[in-house]
Formats: C-alpha cells, sequence, structure tokens
C-alpha cells in the first residue's frame, strides 16, 4: 500500500475583526504547519478534534480626530490545538518506469515534432 495514515496534533492561531473570522484564519494555517513538518506527499488533511487553548477578546474606543465619534471595536484572538489525521502518499515505492534516450532531450523534441507533421 501506498498510503501512509498519521495522527498528528498541530497548534495553530488567528486573528480578526470577529469570532468567525479568526477561528477561520486560525484553521486556515493547518495546512501550512502540515507541510513544514512532512515533507512527503500529503493527500488529505482531515480535522479529528479541536481544542481551544485560549480565546480572547480586546475591546477599545476607536475615535475620529482623537476627539469625535467614539465607537466601541473589538478585535478577537484564539489559539487552537487542532487533532489531524493526515493521508500521505509513499512516492519512494511508486515503481516508475524508465525510458532512456540516448540521443539527448533536443533530438527526442524534434525527432516527436517530425512524426506529428508526417
Amino acid at each position: 500500500m501506498m498510503e501512509k495514515m498519521v495522527q498528528h496534533t498541530v497548534l495553530v492561531s488567528g486573528k480578526g475583526k470577529s469570532k468567525e473570522l479568526a477561528i477561520n484564519t486560525a484553521l486556515g494555517k493547518i495546512q501550512r504547519k502540515v507541510m513544514d513538518e512532512y515533507k512527503a506527499m500529503i493527500i488529505r488533511i482531515e480535522p479529528v478534534s479541536i481544542h481551544v487553548n485560549e480565546a480572547i477578546e480586546h475591546t477599545y474606543t476607536e475615535r475620529f480626530l482623537l476627539f469625535f465619534f467614539p465607537r466601541k471595536r473589538s478585535e478577537y484572538t484564539v489559539k487552537l490545538e487542532v487533532d489531524v489525521k493526515i493521508t500521505l502518499l509513499k512516492v519512494e515505492e511508486i515503481p516508475f518506469k524508465k525510458i532512456e534516450s540516448p540521443d539527448g532531450i533536443v533530438n527526442h523534441i524534434f525527432r516527436n515534432r517530425q512524426v506529428a507533421d508526417k
């Protein structure tokens, strides 16, 4: 079998103007984190469980020209611990058929072009 299943825990964080955007930003970083750790060909990354390590809502007052039109703003930060099931493709086990061309690649291209023109 050329596929290998691995279970791994990934720590990701996200920030946004809404709760949904902060969580979506964090979940969007899972693929990049997994690809940094596994140098194999990744077929599938499937989240199994999500644990919230930290969730912060930072509220502040925003003003126009330091005095006018005060309004409340919020920014959300979230840190998640995500268990993922990863399916890897073992590239080393794929049996590639080897074809050698003694005349080089340039002659091979021109020979194929002549055959196509006929």
